[in-house]
């Protein structure tokens, strides 16, 4: 009997198709964004160039696969919605792997760690780049800040306190107006880096199309860190007034994202060249306008980090919460001091951005984009009887099998990084 999940569903405010759509090119076009002409510089234009095409290929195939496993679950399960860990819990539970399925909570604390980290790094970027925009917008106005040139690690520090307030804020609903109009912000930095990377380009066959796998592992990581929506779709989809259209959002999203990441990683490269730096603003001429774009930046970014800190506090506080019955309210809050000064600690040991994007990238949004979609495509989709089961196994074990090369070359990227 056919089970209507979507008539199960009693959501008080359901998003429509187009809602839908800006949620996931939103949340794709994150800080790694302004970071993506630095990663062409690292794999060389023309494999850069390729290899998002691809990348992003695989990336929109396995999201698609991730909500169409989701879908049979419902009708399996007779449930009306599924999380990210709930569907693989779910799926290793109830799979035709008997071996496996003792291990269905480790699966699911394994999707929660990973979700947990990459969000975590979201939050660490989000702070190294509002530290590094104040840092080059104040010695741009002050001769004496120029002069004393301060360390990246000193900014870092004394963005802390005003993350650290807002970071107190608990609903969203005071906090998503600003991310709205920080996303406005990224992508007017787009537009305008494009023109002045086009101004400044020249002759393009004299900029390297290779690098070298160390350049490749490097671009790779900080790309798929800026693109990465795989931890959003199935929130998108659960809310959702026609659940049944994800694959349109899917579809047409991450061909908007693709495109104005390529292009902005492809003519930024091509005009700065080997001065690549993130953000991209810190390319930018100084005149009154980037000026003014940067310290915009700096406000927007801050609120925009607690957004994005909500969705890593939550994670952990699920399983924390439970044992604290007690004054809940103030544990909470020395929780998120915790997590805020912890997240504070990483920028300072690691202010390189783009080495921070390329680990995460490479490492945990491999498990979470490409191993885990797969294997959870290959116990939904289990069947002896159909001919071409096989054909569809060797396929998923391919994507899991680049997944695992991308998590191998990002320690290798980041050892060959550190011990250069």
């Amino acid at each position: 009997m056919h089970y209507d999940f979507v008539a199960e569903r009693h959501i008080l405010y359901p998003t429509r198709i187009w809602e839908s759509l800006a949620h996931l090119i939103k949340t794709c076009l994150g800080a790694g964004f302004l970071g993506i002409h630095e990663a062409y510089m690292y794999g060389g234009i023309w494999t850069s160039l390729v290899s998002s095409i691809f990348i992003t290929i695989i990336s929109t195939y396995n999201m698609l696969s991730l909500a169409k496993s989701a879908h049979i679950q419902y009708n399996r399960l007779r449930t009306p919605k599924l999380s990210y860990p709930d569907l693989v819990e779910v799926t290793v539970k109830y799979g035709p792997v008997r071996c496996f399925r003792k291990w269905s909570k480790a699966f699911r604390y394994a999707v929660d760690t990973c979700l947990f980290i990459e969000l975590c790094s979201v939050c660490c970027v989000y702070h190294i780049m509002i530290a590094s925009t104040l840092k080059q917008s104040l010695e741009v106005v002050s001769v004496y800040m120029a002069d004393l040139a301060l360390n990246i690690r000193i900014y870092i520090l004394l963005v802390l306190l005003p993350i650290l307030l807002i970071s107190f804020i608990r609903s969203l609903k005071y906090l998503a107006p600003f991310s709205l109009v920080a996303d406005a912000f990224i992508v007017l930095c787009a537009f305008t880096a494009i023109y002045y990377s086009i101004k400044q380009a020249k002759n393009i066959n004299d900029v390297p199309g290779w690098k070298g796998f160390y350049g490749f592992f490097r671009f790779s990581g900080v790309f798929m860190y800026s693109i990465d929506g795989i931890t959003i779709i199935m929130p998108i989809e659960n809310i959702m007034e026609r659940p049944l259209s994800i694959p349109f959002v899917i579809h047409v999203g991450m061909t908007i994202v693709v495109i104005l990441t390529s292009f902005v990683g492809f003519f930024g490269y091509w005009g700065w060249r080997e001065d690549c730096k993130t953000p991209i603003t810190t390319n930018m001429p100084v005149e009154t306008g980037t000026l003014i774009l940067r310290f915009l930046i700096i406000i927007m970014f801050t609120a925009t980090y607690a957004v994005h800190f909500w969705v890593p506090f939550r994670i952990a506080w699920r399983y924390l919460g439970r044992k604290i019955k007690r004054k809940r309210a103030r544990c909470e809050r020395l929780y998120r001091t915790a997590l805020v000064t912890i997240i504070c600690l990483v920028c300072i040991g690691l202010p390189n951005m783009n080495i921070l994007m390329s680990f995460v990238g490479n490492f945990f949004i491999a498990f979470l984009t490409f191993i885990f979609p797969a294997f959870i495509d290959s116990m939904v989709t289990w069947d002896r009887n159909n001919p071409y089961h096989h054909l569809k196994l060797i396929k998923n074990f391919s994507i899991m099998a680049f997944g695992a090369v991308l998590t191998i070359g990002s320690l290798y990227s980041y050892l060959e990084f550190y011990l250069a």
